[in-house]
């Protein structure tokens, strides 16, 4: 006893445990996690009240803005600027092209993209949007416009506003010898000492606490999904101890890759889900209505871009908006941050003009084609055969849906077990990759210490199985609505960051521009 004692003694002297950042970004999580331990009510009660002042007050600003970082992102990457290297002229790409890539796509909007996928189709396959009230649900003229809905929220829109701008400052904040830490933002707006101070560890923890709600809530959806599919055992049923089971196994994976480091288990994860990736949405297609898929692919698209103005400034006012858009535009908002810095440190070497095509072409592409091919499939069976999918969306839920497309296909005893383990996979690559940017962050370090790696690790953990408990049944819609309302709440606190980014991106690069040309400036 006096040795473990002693162990958790020597732990909490640690230095690396005390700065201001860690206790500013660990202190609110902490909190609701006590909260939710003594009355899950007063929790939800919280959350629902927040998340609802937070669209009210905020919706319209993160619409405008995910719009204005696209376009500014755009031209940033195909002006001459574009030119410009992320880490500097002499800078060198750290990891091949291909691994690059693949690093990319599976950890920023990777976690809740395989949730979503086969889901939010679906939806609004039954019940279309409401940029589209006069398509009768469930028909065939419904299947373009619910198709183009999910590119809305998982296309360049959403990438941009993760890993552009952001992903910028932070390059050439760095260049000039500043540190990539979220407070680095501020430093063209504010002096270099008030940055240095509390506004600096304030700016910290406020992103580390958005980025790690952004990833508790794909864990806990994924969570969801899992438990899901493990219920089809007769000797399992889908209920608190297995959720949470699931969460501790995954938390245990995602955490021993996070001590691994990036090089190690981060890009190893990372090539991994790609292959996987590739091998399942192969199948799908080619077992799957490929014809129909295809046409449809070309066709949604189509519609989604031109009609793009009107599904990416809609009327602030519309609760379907509020509860949809604006809800995703919250989510990757608390993720810019962390993700734009993760971005920055693995894409040395590559041009900002690089950096815009995959962020904003590839990467959208790859989504859209895959939530074109599971989704799709899954919109083809329902409008094959009316029921088959919309009825175990009823009984489950979105985390049923995935699995009862797979199950109508062929080889679902191949596609099933692939799908889990990509689920596992693309969740473990998103959580490890958040706590060791999170772990740099409240460290100041690049390689950051081991015990605040874990500490975040164990943090995203906890939290998801206390947002999954405020559900009134195990698994049903209250406790997903949980996970969206915490994302969005921790949103607003990093909203001026990423705004001042529009600003200081062109900025900075106008006058690295000017420096390495010998314009004047």
């Amino acid at each position: 006893m006096k040795k473990i004692n002693q162990l958790i003694v020597t732990f909490f002297k640690d230095e690396s445990l005390r700065s201001r950042s860690l206790i500013i970004g660990g202190l609110p999580l902490i909190i609701f996690l006590l909260i939710s331990s003594i009355n899950i009510e007063w929790a939800k009660y919280i959350t629902n009240l927040l998340k609802d002042l937070s669209i009210s007050n905020l919706g319209s600003i993160w619409l405008l803005m995910v719009v204005g970082i696209s376009i500014l992102a755009f031209f940033l990457g195909f002006s001459p600027i574009g030119s410009l290297k992320i880490g500097g002229e002499d800078a060198k790409p750290s990891l091949k092209f291909f691994d690059w890539c693949a690093v990319l796509i599976c950890t920023l909007l990777a976690g809740g993209g395989v949730f979503w996928s086969a889901a939010e189709p679906l939806i609004h396959f039954l019940n279309p949007a409401s940029y589209f009230s006069n398509i009768t649900g469930g028909t065939a003229q419904a299947v373009d416009p619910a198709l183009s809905v999910s590119f809305l929220h998982w296309g360049f829109l959403a990438w941009a506003l993760v890993a552009t701008t952001v992903t910028i400052t932070f390059s050439l904040l760095s260049q000039n010898g500043f540190p990539l830490r979220p407070r680095s933002l501020l430093i063209p707006i504010f002096p270099k000492s008030i940055v240095d101070g509390l506004l600096g560890d304030f700016a910290d923890g406020i992103s580390v606490v958005a980025a790690i709600a952004g990833t508790v809530g794909p864990l806990g959806f994924l969570s969801l999904q899992l438990s899901n599919a493990a219920a089809k055992l007769s000797f399992l049923t889908d209920n608190a101890f297995l959720q949470t089971f699931i969460v501790i196994s995954l938390t245990l994976i995602f955490t021993i890759s996070t001590l691994s480091g990036i090089q190690k288990g981060i890009k190893f994860l990372s090539e991994i889900n790609i292959w996987l990736t590739i091998v399942l949405g192969s199948l799908l297609l080619i077992i799957g209505p490929t014809l129909w898929l295809s046409q449809h692919f070309i066709s949604s698209n189509f519609l989604y871009l031109s009609k793009l103005k009107e599904l990416a400034l809609p009327s602030f006012d519309d609760s379907w908006v509020k509860g949809w858009t604006i809800f995703y535009w919250a989510w990757f908002l608390g993720y810019a941050p962390l993700m734009g810095l993760f971005t920055a440190g693995v894409s040395k070497g590559r041009t900002f003009r690089e950096l815009i095509l995959v962020v904003c072409i590839v990467c959208p592409f790859v989504t859209n084609l895959w939530f074109n091919i599971l989704g799709g499939n899954g919109i083809f069976l329902e409008l094959s055969q009316p029921g088959v999918i919309s009825e175990e969306y009823a009984r489950g839920g979105a985390a049923g849906v995935l699995f009862s497309i797979l199950s109508q296909l062929p080889l679902s005893l191949i596609l099933i077990p692939i799908s889990i383990l990509l689920i596992i996979l693309f969740m473990c690559t998103s959580a490890d990759s958040i706590s060791y940017a999170a772990a740099i962050v409240v460290s100041g370090k690049e390689t950051p210490p081991r015990k605040i790696r874990l500490f975040w690790a164990l943090m995203i953990g906890f939290l998801t199985i206390a947002l999954l408990r405020i559900g009134s049944g195990v698994g049903d819609q209250t406790s997903i609505d949980a996970l969206q309302s915490f994302i969005v709440i921790t949103a607003v606190p990093v909203t001026p960051l990423i705004i001042s980014t529009l600003w200081t991106a062109p900025k900075l690069a106008l006058k690295e521009f000017a420096r390495i040309k010998k314009l004047p400036q």
